[in-house]
């Protein structure tokens, strides 16, 4: 979930999965997707003597930050020194389609003296599929910070109409079906409307106990679980 200050308050940004997505077709959702192969190699490379649990959560981390560069232009990255990597629009564009070929990830960055900075990200909740629908994912949801002066563009192959909205009027678009929430994105906006200013949606973030959310879909086709879970 992509953040910026707005005003006295945030943005999260959003984008529309492609019409003939085969998850979620239409649905405005955050960045994201699938684990590749590559992440798990990329995240072998910067851990000395892993166990399965620290490998699993580097592997995912080195996913969400590819997906997340691959479908809005977001780059989370540190330079040679360890500071926040500052590149301009060109440079990041060339990346991003380097990133989008056939070079892992971990290659790419290497390249261009760069790290995926693992640390921008806090982990925020962890959602798996009703057992009830066909094409299931277990889901794992992050916070970060968009850097400053970085623009995210859609990358209208997987997604399209990125937009920066706040949690609260995304949730009041939803509600007038000028966007298409599904429930997962619809129950971390109304989470994140609660808060007004994002240092204290971090810290909110950084001290719960992130547990699975494994909702159940009723015979109507609402969806319920306990809220109290997560």
């Amino acid at each position: 979930m992509l953040l910026r200050p707005h005003a006295d308050r945030f943005d999260v940004y959003l984008t529309r999965r492609h019409a003939k997505s085969r998850f979620m077709p239409d649905a405005f959702v955050f960045p994201g997707g699938a684990v590749d192969p590559s992440d798990r190699d990329d995240a072998s490379a910067v851990l000395a003597t892993p166990d399965r649990d620290e490998l699993e959560a580097t592997t995912l981390r080195f996913a969400a930050i590819r997906e997340l560069f691959e479908e809005a232009g977001i780059l989370l990255a540190t330079d040679s020194a360890g500071a926040a990597a500052v590149l301009d629009a060109e440079r990041l564009d060339d990346l991003r389609r380097e990133s989008m070929g056939e070079a892992p990830f971990g290659t790419v960055l290497a390249r261009a003296n760069l790290r995926a900075d693992l640390q921008a990200l806090t982990y925020y909740s962890n959602w798996v599929t009703p057992a009830s629908e066909p094409i299931r994912f277990d889901a794992h949801f992050y916070l970060a910070r968009a850097p400053e002066g970085q623009v995210a563009v859609a990358d209208a192959v997987e997604v399209h109409d990125g937009v920066w909205l706040q949690p609260a009027d995304a949730l009041a678009a939803g509600e007038r079906g000028e966007i298409t929430l599904r429930f997962p994105t619809r129950k971390h906006l109304e989470r994140l409307a609660r808060f007004t200013d994002l240092d204290a949606l971090f810290a909110h973030a950084r001290a719960r106990s992130v547990m699975p959310v494994r909702p159940v879909e009723r015979d109507d086709g609402t969806f319920v679980f306990d809220e109290d879970s997560w």
